[in-house]
């Protein structure tokens, strides 16, 4: 048995940490609406003078983020600032990839992630032409990696470079599973393709984070559902980190609780630990 300490409330800890790096989808909410005691939660922590950054491999860029925190009666009283994946590939395509050719996979939502990067997009997949792949997620929110299978193995065979703006594979909306820009990557990596990551757990997001924070030499706690991208980016960065388990990870829980023995079993396969863990954030 791993050695992990399991809480109840966020409270056990939190006077510990000066700042707070914290997941949304499956931490925050579900796609759809909030979870039950989130609101409590992060008014609890800003009123102990907590930092609270919304760290999102969501492939859009922050504002937009914010607006739909907005539209979940979030306002910016209740944090910081967000950090997004998709905030760090628009930062970084318009530093390398300006008025490149581009072929782009993912649905209309997130088309303004281009926005001000003078790129020439190119809607055939068979063309030669193509400089990069931009990479949000499927077209359609019930799509299959077997509805890309065939796009990305002509895209491949002329070497234009993927850049890929939420490595989630998969992510759950409401109670359904959706695959995300990271499964396409993966099997775009499998094929030769080239891939660049921008989001957790590479280190970029996490730069862009701690230029938010003026406090110097911080205690930082990490809050996600993920031991791919929450979990092992808080353990490359060397930071204390929380899994909530009722998230991408919930087949853990049983009957209401938490299964010790599948959560150990999880994590050794993963190869990745947190310091602590909990059903949901409250």
């Amino acid at each position: 048995m791993i050695n992990l300490f399991e809480i109840k409330k966020l409270e056990e800890i939190e006077d510990k940490y000066d700042v707070f790096l914290i997941d949304l989808w499956g931490v925050i909410h579900n796609g759809i609406e909030l979870f039950q005691h989130v609101k409590l939660t992060l008014n609890r922590l800003k009123e102990k003078k907590k930092m609270i950054i919304f760290v999102t491999n969501a492939p859009r860029r922050s504002y937009v983020i914010e607006e739909q925190l907005q539209n979940f009666g979030l306002n910016k009283s209740y944090y910081d600032f967000v950090s997004s994946s998709g905030e760090i590939t628009w930062l970084n395509v318009r530093e390398k990839f300006m008025n490149k050719n581009c072929y782009l996979i993912g649905p209309p939502r997130d088309y303004h992630l281009i926005d001000g990067l003078n790129l020439n997009l190119i809607d055939n997949h068979l063309s030669s032409d193509v400089d990069i792949i931009i990479n949000t997620g499927p077209w359609g929110d019930s799509d299959r990696i077997e509805n890309y299978t065939e796009i990305l193995k002509n895209l491949v065979r002329f070497n234009p470079i993927m850049i890929c703006s939420n490595p989630d594979k998969i992510v759950i909306r409401g109670k359904n599973f959706m695959i995300c820009a990271g499964l396409l990557a993966e099997f775009y990596e499998k094929i030769g393709g080239r891939v660049e990551y921008y989001g957790k757990p590479y280190n970029q997001i996490y730069q862009f984070c701690y230029k938010k924070i003026k406090k110097k030499n911080p205690k930082i706690l990490i809050i996600g559902d993920s031991l791919d991208n929450d979990i092992k980016g808080a353990n490359l960065q060397k930071i204390d980190s929380l899994l909530i388990t009722d998230g991408i990870h919930r087949e853990v829980n049983k009957n209401n609780k938490i299964d010790k023995d599948k959560l150990d079993d999880l994590i050794k396969k993963k190869n990745v630990i947190p310091n602590f863990y909990m059903k949901q954030l409250n």
